[in-house]
């Protein structure tokens, strides 16, 4: 008679259940989206003819902001629902994160991650937890080799004078004018076809899938034949290499910017198409009536709003303000007002399929109605606004951070425990933020600055605990080790194969690598 396997049993039982709620949930994810180039959303182009649709039949949230500036400050918050700052550095993501992909996965729910952002790759920790997991970062990295060796190969035969303008931007500005340079992200159609792919083989069981566009990134001076020209069609290519001189100089005419939102919005337009494809397969294959679809950004994107182009640690709503959309059956359609955040989408998330938020999730779960009173967002960074992957938080390093009431939001830097640089804007008057009222408004300044004074300490408090552990991680690691070495039988002259693991640290992540290996005799 078979031993029963009571773990296997409750874990089948567990999926029963979810199937018998009919619980599947797509979060589709989209770089550099900010809310106001959406026509739902009050922009004057029809950008989004089938976002627009979607979000009339289900809820859409006006007051949705990102937690953070940039891609690896904001995905802690979407994956996680944690601040970028309670962890000692955002790159690799922290093991103190508890990613929504890890939760529903020992509860037997089938996991699945498509995107092409490297930020958020296998590279970086971000595969935890799913049973399928495509960051294409090999076709990437090989692409890129291979036309390494290609270029090194050529050079040994060029004389200097050509090499040297090989390296130059001349050579860069022909490519873009020739329409040799490539994208290097893939696009939203493959992104799509492999998410269809993946609910094709996974249509009979729950499931969690997370799809991440980047179209919308730049460069935007690439030449792409696959999304209609609408909008862009007076873009040339004298007009991209002018686009690329821009970025170059960070030099930027009225003309050129024009020329960039033109690309951006037929860009939107075309992933606007692909998540409609998404969706007739879904409809096609009865999942529409069982599936729920939220629809988001990690961030915006400024086009000279307040003086400068692309997103880095800036706290204006050009990059803060992102859309946030919730389509389903049983979702009730409406328009929100109220104010949310990216740390409210996991524990929503969570609650579709009836499992309870783990205690380091800092979001509410926006079906049960909960009343955000302000909205903080961070990011650590260099004096050009800039975080460089794996650089740890110090007391030293720079920290912006924004508060936003409903009414108000107060900016302002950290450093050494100190803050400084602040702008408060009243957003009810003066909705663009171009007029700062600090002087103005001292009580109002003392009450956003006191609460943000707070949050800082208790990150502070946070990172120590993070630490801690850490450290309590090693240490055991460390006596594991020589309990090993101690417990080690006397050397035989017999060959034997045997599995090893060896514990790495790396930056503060904690990587068990196995590998086989032979012993021979001393």
């Amino acid at each position: 008679m078979k031993r029963l396997d009571i773990g296997a049993l409750l874990m089948a039982m567990e999926r029963a259940k979810l199937w018998r709620m009919k619980s599947n949930v797509i979060l589709v994810t989209i770089d550099c989206l900010r809310a106001d180039h959406l026509s739902c959303y009050g922009y004057e182009r029809k950008t989004t003819p089938f976002i627009d649709f979607f979000a009339s039949k289900g809820m859409m949230f006006e007051n949705a902001f990102a937690n953070g500036p940039f891609t690896v400050a904001s995905f802690p918050s979407i994956l996680a629902s944690a601040y970028p700052l309670e962890f000692h550095n955002l790159l690799p993501l922290s093991q103190d994160a508890t990613l929504i992909s890890e939760v529903l996965q020992k509860k037997g729910i089938r996991t699945a991650a498509i995107h092409s952002n490297p930020y958020l790759s296998a590279f970086y920790g971000y595969n935890r937890g799913w049973n399928y997991f495509q960051d294409f970062l090999y076709s990437t990295s090989n692409r890129i080799l291979k036309r390494d060796y290609i270029k090194q190969s050529i050079v040994r035969h060029l004389p200097q004078r050509i090499l040297k303008l090989c390296e130059s931007k001349v050579l860069h500005k022909l490519k873009v004018f020739l329409g040799l340079e490539y994208s290097p992200y893939v696009d939203a159609e493959t992104i799509t076809r492999y998410a269809i792919a993946w609910l094709n083989r996974n249509k009979k069981h729950p499931f969690f899938l997370w799809v991440h566009y980047m179209d919308l990134h730049e460069p935007y001076w690439i030449s792409d034949i696959k999304f209609e020209q609408r909008y862009s069609r007076e873009v040339s290519r004298l007009s991209r290499v002018k686009i690329l001189n821009n970025v170059l100089n960070r030099k930027w005419s009225s003309k050129s910017i024009r020329d960039v939102i033109d690309v951006y919005d037929d860009k939107l337009y075309y992933i606007d198409k692909c998540i409609k494809r998404l969706f007739h397969f879904l409809d096609s294959e009865g999942l529409i009536e069982n599936t729920i679809i939220i629809l988001t950004a990690d961030h915006g994107q400024e086009f000279l709003d307040h003086g400068h182009f692309g997103h880095i640690a800036r706290f204006y709503d050009e990059l803060l303000h992102i859309p946030l959309i919730i389509f389903g059956s049983s979702i009730e359609r409406q328009a929100d007002r109220r104010l949310v955040s990216l740390l409210d989408i996991a524990p929503t998330i969570l609650s579709f399929y009836d499992i309870t938020m783990p205690d380091d999730y800092r979001g509410h779960n926006l079906i049960s109605n909960p009343t955000n009173t302000f909205v903080i967002s961070e990011a650590p960074h260099n004096e050009k606004g800039v975080y460089i992957s794996g650089h740890r938080i110090f007391p030293s390093t720079i920290r912006t951070y924004a508060i936003r009431t409903e009414n108000w939001k107060l900016i302002c830097q950290e450093k050494h425990g100190k803050l400084y640089n602040l702008e408060l804007y009243n957003l009810e008057k003066d909705p663009k933020e171009t007029k700062n009222v600090l002087e103005k408004e001292k009580e109002k300044t003392e009450e956003l600055r006191s609460i943000i004074e707070q949050h800082i300490l208790w990150e502070k408090k946070m990172r120590s605990a993070s630490k801690e552990k850490l450290q309590r991680r090693i240490r055991k690691l460390r006596t594991q080790f020589i309990s090993t070495r101690s417990n080690r039988p006397s050397r035989t002259h017999t060959c034997s194969s045997k599995n090893h693991s060896v514990i790495l640290l790396h930056r503060g992540l904690i990587i068990k690598v196995g590998f086989r290996s032979l012993r021979s005799p001393a």
